[in-house]
């Protein structure tokens, strides 16, 4: 028996990434499902199916549509997956608290090992959780302020101290 239909028996929703499955095997499993033999693909850009799972449909260009259909069609359990993180996006989008202890019982309940360590870690903080979901203030600007500071900081390494950065980065107040 092959280590493909192995992983199949024991229930494995990612049978794909045994490693000891032939390239052919894959593309043979792919075609059995229905996926079109020129583009039945060997490999799938992890961080690539990973941006296009987290997006809604409507956002998808045609050619990513059609790339995540491929991946979906080669890889079923990628459908619940998306169904998880959609409905995280969906639920941080319109604050919807209410939603938010069903959402961390749904993902730590999944099977996605990544997503249950997610929702543990959620309902750990869940206190802290619920205002950053309901309110619609973020500490986004200060982080980029703190960043743009950073950089000139490491720029001036070994230049000057604090007051040439204070310089640089306060306003200028003229002497007249």
């Amino acid at each position: 028996m092959s280590n493909l239909s192995d992983a199949v028996e024991r229930d494995d929703p990612f049978p794909h990434r045994n490693a000891k499955v032939g390239p052919r095997a894959r593309f043979l499993e792919a075609i059995e499902r229905g996926v079109d033999p020129s583009r039945a693909r060997i490999h799938y850009s992890a961080g690539r199916v990973a941006a296009l799972l987290v997006q809604p449909p409507r956002l998808l260009s045609p050619s990513q549509r059609e790339y995540l259909g491929d991946f979906l069609r080669f890889c079923p359990e990628g459908h619940r997956l998306r169904k998880l993180v959609l409905g995280f996006r969906a639920l941080l989008r319109w604050r919807k608290v209410e939603r938010l202890e069903g959402w961390i019982n749904h993902a730590g309940a999944s099977g996605f090992r990544f997503t249950a360590q997610f929702a543990k870690t959620l309902q750990r903080d869940e206190a802290e959780v619920q205002p950053a979901v309901a309110m619609r203030w973020n500490n986004g600007p200060l982080e980029g302020h703190v960043n743009r500071l950073k950089m000139i900081k490491r720029q001036m390494y070994g230049r000057a101290g604090f007051h040439l950065l204070k310089a640089r980065v306060l306003p200028w107040k003229s002497s007249v």
